[in-house]
């Protein structure tokens, strides 16, 4: 038995032995360089039989039964947006006036779907991520990975894929704060304790993802807007 979530184009499967919510679609094998791939590709000439259009620069996707070419039957699950392991740790210490803390986070092992990537067919949108630019298929030998500019806005190439489906690892530091407190034994009298500190919030983020966050929510990025960085600097005076 199956539970099917999200939309037709971009569908999460929950079954028996996996975990739940998993992306679920085909798996790339590649991306045609020329016509004589194409014409030797058995799965490819089935679609253009079927009407298709398949040119270079289109996604070859992995025929899994070897049958009917490309179908609905040809998919597998392809990640899930639940991490294999989260760490997260704290620290901080004093040294005569100085005080310091730290605190960061992190995960790994789950899956992200660029769905951002995957919305540009009902748009006239002409606005690609730096990673897409770079490495699109634009040529034969160009790319094996990537379609091409015009490519990614066929529904052929608008399949749920192993292409739209990147790595969430991602380590942030969420907070440090650096501080020094004058007077602190209050050996001056006649003046008031008094604390400067700086404090950076989120100042850095790691990851690879081709998103502006990698916390996105259920592993879906329909275009997540960016965490900011906040740096303070402040004074408090005990009176």
């Amino acid at each position: 038995m199956n539970i099917d979530t999200g939309s037709a184009e971009f569908r999460q499967r929950t079954r028996v032995g996996d975990p739940v919510f998993s992306f679920f679609g085909l798996e790339v094998d590649g991306v045609y360089q020329n016509d004589a791939q194409i014409a030797a590709d058995p799965a490819a000439q089935v679609e253009i039989a079927n009407g298709r259009t398949i040119v270079p620069g289109d996604l070859k996707f992995k025929d899994q039964d070897g049958v009917d070419g490309i179908t609905a039957d040809d998919r597998v699950m392809l990640g899930n947006y639940l991490p294999t392991y989260s760490f997260g740790f704290n620290m901080g210490f004093n040294y005569k006036g100085w005080d310091f803390s730290a605190a960061a986070l992190g995960q790994g092992g789950n899956k992200i779907l660029n769905r951002k990537r995957g919305e540009v067919i009902f748009t006239n949108d002409t606005n690609w991520d730096r990673d897409f630019a770079l490495n699109r298929w634009h040529g034969e030998g160009t790319s094996n990975s990537y379609p091409s500019s015009a490519g990614i806005r066929k529904g052929w190439n608008q399949q749920l894929s192993d292409f739209f489906i990147e790595k969430g690892d991602f380590f942030r530091i969420q907070n440090i704060t650096l501080g020094y407190t004058i007077n602190k034994d209050g050996a001056i009298k006649g003046l008031p304790r008094t604390r400067i500190y700086v404090t950076a919030e989120k100042p850095l983020s790691v990851f690879n993802y081709n998103g502006f966050s990698p916390e996105v929510s259920n592993g879906v990025d329909n275009d997540t807007y960016p965490i900011p960085a906040i740096y303070t600097v402040g004074v408090n005076i005990k009176i």
